[in-house]
């Protein structure tokens, strides 16, 4: 499995339509890291009842630690335009995360650890989250599909 994360969302709508974009692509999972504000409180409520309804699984972390130490996915990669450039390719392993950030907050130098910040090549990272979101699922599963 390979999961998708959206990291300190602070938008109820915003997290609704990143569970959405991510139940398009059937080979990803989403995960929600540190929801912040009316995100939390009412975006991820909304998120499983989306996800109820679809018979999927919404999975919501407190740190991007987590997608290590709980799901045990050893390869996690934080998208941020002062990553280092990689092909889509390199994206393209059975397990893998990748960290996309859903709001105003960036990640503590703790937090990316044990994270690889990555820019993929020829995809414009500065694209607001649900439209990297989808961008980068699309590349990644177009030989799948």
């Amino acid at each position: 499995m390979r999961f998708v994360a959206l990291y300190a969302p602070s938008s109820v709508q915003r997290i609704i339509d990143f569970v959405k974009t991510v139940f398009l692509f059937h080979d990803y999972q989403p995960i929600i890291i540190k929801p912040v504000g009316a995100a939390a409180q009412i975006g991820v409520p909304e998120a499983y009842k989306i996800a109820y309804r679809q018979k999927k699984s919404l999975i919501v972390l407190p740190e991007i630690n987590d997608i290590i130490e709980v799901l045990g996915i050893s390869e996690v990669y934080y998208l941020d335009e002062r990553g280092e450039e990689i092909e889509i390719n390199n994206l393209k392993k059975s397990s893998v995360a990748l960290v996309i950030n859903g709001g105003d907050q960036e990640p503590s130098k703790k937090e990316l650890l044990n994270t690889r910040i990555v820019r993929v090549k020829g995809v414009d990272s500065s694209l607001p989250p649900v439209g990297l979101t989808a961008i980068i699922l699309y590349l990644l599963s177009r030989d799948t599909m």
